[in-house]
């Protein structure tokens, strides 16, 4: 691990959730192989791959749309709203990835001059990129109900591991900016569906 890739990572964990920059926030990561990172923080609505290269630092997301299983019109009017969107932010970009053209928002950030306002900078342009893309390609839909499950996963997550009802409302309050009413309703609901699977799981067994 170099000095920048170093730096990058205590940068992304260390803050705190009440910051005002997206850099500041107490991001999750995970090491996926060397060099290659995801990290979520429950307030930002996308998760985000960083990966170290020789002289780059590259950030990714993911926006959970193949072309390739598109039609040749619908395809080509989700490149030129994209080739626009390119056009209208900066830092980032839109490109295709991986065997179905699966669509990314990228940063591609030089090791040698990077900063930590550069880097906050890039994570905000994703961000914007992200909610332009959502906007123009009528995806909001499907985005919401995205960011919800990742949500409910994260709760779900931490009470396999034990989390008490404190820790959860904790959790949806302070780190994902729920209010007390609405955190209290979506982990009742999560409970109810969990006890419910349960139930039906045990049927036979008595």
């Amino acid at each position: 691990m170099d000095d920048v890739e170093s730096k990058v990572i205590e940068w992304l964990k260390s803050g705190t959730d009440s910051a005002k920059d997206i850099v500041d926030l107490p991001w999750t990561l995970r090491e996926l192989r060397p060099r290659t990172y995801l990290a979520e923080h429950p307030r930002m609505p996308f998760s985000l791959m960083v990966v170290f290269s020789e002289d780059f630092v590259h950030l990714l997301v993911p926006l959970g749309l193949e072309t390739l299983s598109m039609s040749t019109e619908e395809r080509l009017k989700v490149y030129h709203t994209l080739l626009r969107l390119n056009d209208g932010v900066n830092m980032m970009k839109f490109t295709l990835s991986g065997m179905n053209d699966d669509v990314y928002l990228r940063v591609d950030l030089d090791k040698s001059t990077l900063g930590k306002e550069e880097f906050n900078n890039a994570l905000t342009a994703l961000l914007i990129g992200l909610m332009s893309a959502v906007s123009e390609l009528g995806l909001e839909e499907s985005f919401a109900q995205e960011v919800f499950d990742r949500i409910v996963g994260m709760v779900v997550e931490r009470m396999q591991k034990g989390a008490s009802r404190e820790e959860l409302m904790r959790f949806l309050t302070v780190k994902v900016g729920m209010s007390e009413k609405d955190a209290s309703a979506l982990l009742g609901q999560i409970l109810q569906a969990m006890n419910s699977q349960d139930s039906r799981e045990n049927v036979g067994y008595f």
